[in-house]
């Protein structure tokens, strides 16, 4: 499996900032490398991976030497991990890593045409060398069977739980079955054979939890069980998609808990809460420490230390709020799941919440966060992802800060153009297309608290990289009814910047937005909309982001 989108370069400054973590060298050479190639695309771009992030890639180039060949160091977390090599566009695969060397071969002059193109030495050669004939083997398996192929999911999520098993355990004996038929002629590597299995049973994972989700029913024992696999190797793309899903799901089961039980589940251990503030609150007199140290050995000893303790939280609310909300959303995870689940939810709640943080509030919350998780890959992870969160904390100051914006779209930085009105939505639009003119324009509709629009976001970097310079990106933020975040218009720009939103931003007020109503429709979150350079829509409901080859083409159809 190879995911799109490619979310961070790691250069050099990032490296140090991580945890002790392993590291994959991959080493080669293109052979046959013309300067016509080499002119198209002189670099490979190595990705990997993040369990936290199910649509992100972390990548690494390695540039190309002028005799084709390359060496690059790619930090892993796990021991074995998916890797993906993506040449240019021109030439992709993917192979298994883990702390060491692999060597990769290729011929430039065969690229689009060898049936079997890449050739591995070094680190789980004989599993990388016999991956691409079991991905054959599963192609032709899965067309073969309509009923745990082609036609699968037309019907299994209409299924009985019973039959649901029985049938994603079919689906999974098929796939695994490939390895035999794929390495009839060799000994199949056990690496290969055990690599497909966690792909095949995490696939099984995964459709069963969105079974459940679909459904409204609680997983089983066997589903809950599996949950401990979650720190094990190898960490692959569907791995990553199952671990998505469980943590939606228990989501769906936490807000459950919540609803069934408030009084547990808004309340926090008096001993943690002393604790927490002790640790975390300023400007705390000795006494203050020596008292909340009592109260953390002993518990409340009279009503007046509640209001000793209160006193300390309201002088310092904004930073204890973050630490007990999390805190309390930990608690339920303790109560629902194991070890393992537990662990990982913990990280997953920055990672799912980072959009809501200021750079500061993230790094405090996970300082705190790796400090009560003990499974080392979860916290390596959760540290990753903050760390390129807050690269780009520069230009995002900068965007914050900016002050001049007008009707018209003013430049704020490089790429990144912002404007503002007080007028009817309908003449602010006509405003900022009428300065668009002679230019093919996507609309993008959307919101930041919506999960949703996030998820398709993600994939605009990737999509503008495919189009011409004539295109420009318009995003209209629109207004949600809880929309009631601190400081939300820095959080918005600071999400801005951060995933590459390059384009013109709008952000619409309720009336605005209802004056574009007809116009626009739909008027939804997630939404998308194709101008012609004429200024006239060539599409009111135009494809999404995610479908990148699809949209790519239809905005240069209408600019034609």
């Amino acid at each position: 499996m190879r995911f799109i989108i490619l979310t961070a370069l790691f250069f050099g400054t990032l490296l140090p900032s991580f945890a002790v973590t392993d590291s994959l060298i991959i080493k080669g050479r293109i052979n046959n490398l013309s300067g016509r190639l080499y002119r198209q695309a002189p670099f490979i771009t190595f990705s990997r991976n993040n369990i936290l992030q199910p649509q992100s890639e972390l990548t690494k180039q390695a540039d190309l030497q002028a005799d084709g060949t390359f060496r690059v160091s790619l930090p892993i977390l796990f021991p074995q991990e998916e890797i993906y090599l993506d040449y240019g566009g021109k030439a992709f695969t993917t192979f298994l890593g883990s702390p060491g060397t692999v060597e990769i071969t290729f011929n430039g002059d065969s690229i689009g045409r060898a049936k079997k193109l890449f050739y591995f030495a070094g680190i789980n050669a004989d599993a990388n060398n016999q991956y691409p004939l079991y991905l054959a083997a599963e192609s032709q398996r899965l067309t073969a069977s309509r009923t745990l192929g082609t036609e699968f999911f037309k019907t299994f999520w209409d299924k009985s739980r019973s039959d649901a098993r029985f049938s994603a355990e079919g689906r999974g004996e098929l796939r695994l079955g490939s390895v035999q038929a794929a390495t009839q002629n060799t000994v199949a590597s056990p690496v290969l054979y055990q690599w497909v299995k966690a792909i095949t049973d995490e696939e099984q994972l995964q459709i069963l939890y969105e079974h459940a989700m679909s459904n409204q029913y609680e997983v089983g024992k066997a589903l809950l069980d599996s949950l401990k696999r979650l720190d094990k190797a190898p960490l692959t793309g569907q791995r990553v998609i199952w671990a998505n899903r469980f943590g939606n799901y228990a989501d769906m089961m936490v807000e459950g808990k919540k609803f069934d039980n408030p009084s547990r589940t808004n309340s926090l251990p008096v001993k943690l809460m002393a604790a927490l503030i002790r640790d975390n609150a300023k400007n705390l007199s000795a006494e203050d420490r020596q008292h909340l140290n009592q109260i953390h050995e002993n518990g409340l000893a009279e009503k007046g230390e509640l209001d000793f303790m209160n006193k300390l939280f309201a002088r310092n609310e904004l930073v204890l709020n973050l630490l007990f909300n999390y805190e309390r959303e930990s608690r339920i995870y303790t109560d629902l799941y194991d070890s393992t689940a537990t662990e990982f939810l913990k990280v997953r709640y920055l990672a799912k919440n980072l959009f809501k943080y200021t750079y500061p509030q993230q790094l405090l919350l996970s300082k705190h966060i790796q400090s009560r998780t003990g499974i080392p890959q979860f916290r390596q992870s959760l540290e990753e992802i903050v760390n390129l969160e807050v690269k780009d904390s520069a230009d995002i100051r900068k965007l914050v800060a900016f002050k001049d914006v007008r009707t018209t779209p003013v430049q704020a930085l490089p790429g990144y153009y912002l404007t503002a009105s007080n007028d009817r939505g309908n003449s602010w639009l006509n405003t900022v297309l009428d300065g668009l003119k002679g230019k093919t324009v996507y609309i993008v509709k959307w919101n930041m608290q919506d999960a949703k629009s996030r998820e398709e976001l993600d994939y605009i970097p990737a999509l503008q990289a495919r189009l011409p310079e004539n295109v420009v990106f318009l995003y209209l933020h629109l207004a949600a009814e809880d929309y009631d975040y601190t400081g939300s218009d820095a959080l918005l720009r600071q999400y801005i910047v951060r995933h590459r939103l390059k384009g013109i931003h709008m952000s619409m007020n309720d009336s605005q937005a209802m004056d574009l109503l007809f116009r626009l429709n739909p008027l939804e979150f997630a939404s998308f909309a194709i101008v012609r350079p004429n200024g006239k829509f060539a599409a009111k409901n135009a494809p999404a982001p995610r479908d990148t080859e699809k949209t790519a083409q239809a905005l240069i159809e209408a600019g034609r």
